[in-house]
């Protein structure tokens, strides 16, 4: 499998970045609502969206999503242009009060950035991409809703109204930003009040950096 993660135009230290293929593709699939990015009129433009990472074929993954014809950025998909994904969260503070001497707090937090050349989805290709994501987030509901259940006028009025879209993953940046930096003391530190801050990403932190760190690193 060609490589696809570099460190280039997000600022990512050595010891920062994440290489493991599938960890990253895990993290994107489990914070799948991006920012996808383009040039708009010479400046930049962005539209929070779901964006769902798929395997086309073994070993050719791509990012589908949509977007309201309406929005500007739409026209950006025939331009040719490299677009930019990010994928974002958890994020948690870091009080310099947990550190044994250093008292510079600072913010851990896990960022995934995508570069990759768009391509837009037949009506059929994008009836598919909307039934795979309806199936995903509908799985934990009471009573799900399948894409069958939407009454055909208003479903194609409302496929007439969105454009759907593929992104290679042409290139893959990453941070994932976890007191590597920290001795044995401080990193556990961070770790007790993370957990005990009883906040979730704060959490999630801590149960990344505790599966990434080796005593004495």
């Amino acid at each position: 499998m060609r490589r696809l993660i570099y460190p280039a135009n997000m600022h990512t230290p050595k010891q920062t970045q994440e290489n493991d293929q599938e960890t990253v593709f895990a993290f994107i699939r489990r914070h799948a609502f991006a920012l996808l990015v383009s040039v708009h009129d010479g400046a930049p433009f962005g539209t929070h969206i779901p964006v769902e990472l798929e395997e086309k074929e073994p070993g050719n993954f791509v990012l589908r999503g949509h977007i309201a014809n309406d929005n500007p950025q739409a026209e950006d998909f025939k331009s040719g242009q490299t677009f930019l994904a990010v994928f974002t969260d958890p994020h948690a503070y870091i009080s310099s009060s947990w550190y044994e001497k250093e008292k510079i707090p600072t913010w851990n937090y896990i960022a995934v950035h995508i570069y990759g050349q768009i391509r837009i989805l037949s009506e059929d290709e994008l009836l598919e991409s909307l039934t795979r994501l309806m199936d995903k987030y509908e799985a934990a509901s009471a009573q799900p809703v399948k894409i069958t259940d939407i009454p055909e006028k208003s479903l194609r009025n409302n496929l007439r109204a969105i454009t759907g879209f593929e992104m290679t993953l042409d290139r893959i940046e990453t941070r994932f930003k976890l007191s590597q930096n920290r001795n044995d003391r401080d990193h556990a530190e961070i770790i007790r009040h993370l957990r005990a801050s009883g906040d979730t990403q704060a959490a999630e932190i801590a149960d990344e950096m505790a599966k990434r760190r080796h005593p004495g690193q």
